[in-house]
């Protein structure tokens, strides 16, 4: 049985976050390179985002990823984020048999999103492109650390191989994906920059 992405309000703050600018459906769509749709669906609870889509809808809406996934309390110059805290945010349609559980989601203006995540085994969600399984991409830079087991981030053109204590720091418009390969499922600590929240920035 697919599991099923954890409730946590997003469609709500979604929908919430686009009606208090005034907009609409369209405009938030357009902003995000989305269909109107697919955004409807999100807001509804019907579909689940990935990274790469709240980092957009993120930037449509002027806002942190963390003010999408997690409720934000008050900014904090020292976090501490147990294990319990994690906030689970996939998988999703679009990224079947990923599992990420986002850390710090009370840490506001962060340029940073840090999150663990569990890649499957097997990369595929049906979805091919000349023969070999689809790649994603998403803004920023993306730096994984193996916290356990062996896992392959899979580019366009070659495939690193990683094993527990190995990291990984890359362009994340590179295309890529990434899988588990040993006996047991891997895990890592993925950060992942967002360019249109560093201090001092501002959101085109």
């Amino acid at each position: 049985m697919e599991e099923k992405l954890r409730d946590n309000g997003l469609g709500e703050r979604l929908a919430s976050l686009r009606k208090l600018n005034a907009l609409t459906l369209e405009q938030v769509a357009e902003r995000a390179a989305l269909t109107k749709s697919y955004l409807s669906k999100l807001e509804r609870g019907l579909s689940s985002p990935t990274l790469g889509t709240l980092l957009k809808l993120a930037k449509a809406l002027d806002v942190t990823v963390d003010q999408l996934i997690g409720k934000p309390a008050q900014s904090s110059e020292i976090l501490l984020v147990r294990a319990a805290d994690r906030v689970p945010f996939s998988p999703s349609r679009e990224r079947q048999g990923y599992i990420y559980e986002a850390i710090a989601t009370e840490r506001l203006d962060k340029a940073m999103t840090p999150f663990m995540m569990t890649p499957p085994f097997s990369v595929g969600d049906g979805k091919q492109r000349n023969g070999r399984e689809e790649l994603v991409s998403h803004a920023g830079e993306e730096l994984i650390y193996v916290v356990s087991g062996d896992m392959e981030v899979i580019f366009a053109d070659h495939t690193v191989a990683m094993t527990a204590g190995d990291s990984l720091y890359f362009n994340a418009s590179l295309q890529h994906r990434s899988r588990s390969t040993g006996t047991t499922p891997a895990q890592a600590l993925v950060v992942v920059s967002d360019p249109t929240r560093r201090r001092g920035s501002s959101v085109d």
